[in-house]
């Protein structure tokens, strides 16, 4: 089965590298899947629906992932401007998934590819809150470690069919906002889970009433905001003096403000311009960000101008 996963990974590789090339990358303008075209969290992505999550390579950008429902596996590029939201929070990062882990996710095609480029994923928590879903405790297991559970909307059952669940033995458990050591699940309460298929079993490996939400957003903008202080956000850029950050950042690019300094990154070059204006081009403020820079120094204006054509840059907020 390795070896399959390989050969499959090869191919997809090889045919990317390999396009028509009349065709369009996705770097290109005019290209579907392009940065511009991400106007809002969800809004490219054409074959869509609930997938588990087996790896990914950040050296060559291809991930592994099966149906939940036929269990086909795929191998797809993951697009470094994709949209994401995880734990309730936009802009998390493919690492931040699981081994196993059941998502939803959009897929755009490439040719014959039906599912070539992966451009948006939500995990569970974030996909039945927002739909108001939750998993209705049925019965729970001797020893209070394992449980049967439905899906509910609002007072109705979603889907009648009962999900076997146990937990992990490193668990994380929310009740009333915080992280607990003691389970105690009740017949009857509500839930929301972020569990993984390991085998035929079903492990939880977080759990969270609903009065914990907010905090485990919070938690999780957390960890998006100290990934980006880390590794910057993702742009191209357009002109000697335009940056396009990917609408994966909508959420923080919103508050940049002209006037202040950015470093601009690209390997071991680096650049250093203010803003002069930010304009997001997608719904209700959630697409990509058009990012005018100035006071840029004639030999970076001459760097700057070597990342044109699609290249990725970081870009960090110098206060």
């Amino acid at each position: 089965m390795e070896g399959s996963d390989s050969v499959r990974a090869a191919l997809l590789a090889l045919f990317l590298v390999c396009q028509d090339p009349v065709a369009l990358r996705p770097e290109d303008p005019g290209s579907p899947v392009h940065p511009r075209k991400f106007g809002s969290p969800g809004g490219v992505g054409i074959t869509r629906g609930w997938y588990v999550w087996h790896s990914w390579n950040s050296a060559t950008g291809l991930a592994e992932v099966s149906s939940e429902s036929s269990g086909e596996k795929y191998t797809v590029r993951v697009l470094p401007w994709m949209t994401t939201y995880r734990h309730l929070a936009y802009g998390a990062h493919p690492d931040d998934l699981l081994p196993g882990e059941r998502v939803n996710m959009f897929f755009n095609p490439e040719g014959d590819v039906k599912r070539a480029y992966l451009v948006h994923y939500q995990d569970e928590i974030g996909q039945m809150k927002g739909h108001n879903h939750a998993w209705q405790v049925e019965e729970v297991a001797a020893g209070g470690r394992g449980f049967t559970a439905r899906v509910m909307h609002g007072d109705k059952a979603f889907d009648p069919t009962l999900g076997t669940f146990e937990l992990d033995g490193s668990c994380r458990v929310w009740r009333d906002g915080k992280t607990v050591g003691e389970l105690a699940l009740a017949k009857g309460e509500r839930l929301y889970l972020t569990w993984c298929h390991e085998g035929t079993r079903r492990v939880v490996k977080l759990l969270a009433d609903a009065a914990s939400l907010n905090a485990l957003q919070a938690e999780g903008q957390k960890r998006v905001q100290e990934r980006i202080a880390r590794e910057g956000m993702g742009a191209f850029v357009e002109t000697a003096d335009r940056l396009l950050i990917f609408s994966t950042y909508w959420a923080q690019a919103a508050a940049l403000k002209p006037g202040q300094l950015l470093k601009l990154q690209s390997g071991s070059d680096t650049v250093e311009a203010k803003i002069v204006s930010r304009k997001n081009l997608g719904a209700y403020g959630s697409g990509a960000s058009e990012i005018v820079v100035g006071d840029v120094a004639p030999q970076a204006a001459d760097v700057i101008k070597g990342w044109l054509g699609g290249k990725v840059v970081r870009v960090f907020v110098r206060e």
